[in-house]
């Protein structure tokens, strides 16, 4: 069945009747008062709104990692003891799909690049069979993950 988005006529997600970016337009929320700085954050918070949504079976298996963020040295000596590791991926899902171990997903903003500790993350999760992909918006985010989900049984 080739549904088309009610708003816009393109091809609508699977299941649905809008497109990935009228569904992201639509599930926008109260923008409120803009922060600079977290424009990463609104990203991934698009990203978990969507996916919540779309693929509400993954549950417990698809999740952040609290690891960014500013914080004073003793808090920072604090997470470091609760084994928190720079430059570990922003979101992971541990579902197996298409011969990987799982996904790892870095957000990042438009011109946002990866630090080191981001590329050594990402090559040893493609080490150990894992795949790792830097996204720069939500419905770029989704798309992905709805690739790496293709056919997969939840």
């Amino acid at each position: 069945m080739n549904n088309k988005c009610k708003i816009c006529g393109q091809p609508a997600l699977h299941g649905r009747d809008l497109c990935l970016t009228c569904f992201l337009s639509a599930a926008k929320s109260g923008k409120g008062k803009r922060h600079i700085g977290h424009e990463e954050d609104d990203i991934q918070k698009a990203f978990f709104r969507t996916a919540r949504t779309l693929f509400p079976r993954l549950g417990r298996l698809l999740f952040a990692v609290p690891n960014g963020g500013k914080r004073d040295r003793i808090e920072a000596a604090r997470m470091i003891g609760l084994g928190v590791k720079a430059g570990v991926a922003d979101i992971i899902c541990l579902l197996p799909s298409d011969g990987y171990t799982c996904l790892c997903l870095e957000t990042k903003t438009p011109t946002g690049t990866q630090s080191d500790a981001q590329r050594e993350f990402q090559e040893q999760i493609e080490r150990v069979g894992g795949k790792y992909i830097l996204f720069r918006s939500a419905a770029e985010g989704i798309q992905v993950l709805e690739r790496y989900l293709n056919n997969k049984q939840l």
